[in-house]
């Protein structure tokens, strides 16, 4: 009798643990209008509803401009906020209780360029470099090709264009240089053999994301 009682008390607590986490719907709905200016709150309520009666998740926002939310799971939101930019939000556990939010933002012009920002449940910015170190354009040279040549081509990188991405199914993070996008052919065609082949791949792990490699 003793260990049910003892079973019982310890499923109740880990119940309210459970119950602690707060699921990414309500971030959204809470997210400062200062955040994304475009959303309003009712905005972002008709994008949870219309979500969860399997409707197109569309709005119109404050610019009489449309956005769209297509994905929305326990912990991660994808929402194309404007044709041209794309915000993707992630909850990253910290310990049992606590999470913080990941937010990229992807500016689709003509070469993509993405920001990350994290924030903590009352939506106050924290400082990046505490949950992550990012990446500088060198990380995406490879090392095999060295030498005066291969210098010449990697400077004609002067402009720093990377973009992020997150997953609906792991706490995992991906970097792919997009500065490439920005040179002409000619130039495009001398830097490529002096990049590394694959994107920088980053997973949560102890309340940081670290680099695969």
């Amino acid at each position: 009798m003793m260990s049910r009682i003892v079973y019982f008390l310890l499923f109740w607590v880990m119940s309210l643990h459970i119950e602690a986490r707060t699921p990414i719907r309500s971030w959204l709905v809470a997210m400062p209008d200062s955040v994304k200016p475009l959303l309003t709150k009712n905005n972002r309520l008709d994008f949870v509803d219309f979500y969860d009666a399997k409707m197109e998740a569309v709005v119109t926002n404050r610019m009489e401009g449309k956005s769209r939310m297509d994905v929305l799971t326990d912990d991660f939101v994808h929402i194309d906020y404007t044709p041209t930019t794309e915000v993707m939000m992630k909850l990253l556990p910290m310990n049992d209780s606590t999470d913080v939010l990941c937010m990229i933002t992807t500016m689709k012009a003509s070469t993509h360029d993405s920001r990350i920002t994290f924030y903590d449940d009352a939506w106050h910015p924290l400082k990046v470099s505490d949950y992550i170190n990012e990446p500088s354009i060198e990380d995406f040279r490879s090392t095999i090709h060295q030498g005066d040549s291969a210098q010449g081509a990697w400077n004609k990188l002067d402009v720093f264009f990377r973009t992020y991405h997150l997953f609906a199914e792991d706490a995992s993070l991906r970097c792919v240089l997009t500065a490439l996008d920005y040179l002409s052919e000619e130039d495009r065609v001398e830097v490529m053999p002096y990049m590394r082949s694959e994107p920088m791949v980053y997973h949560w792990n102890n309340g940081r994301f670290v680099c695969d490699e």
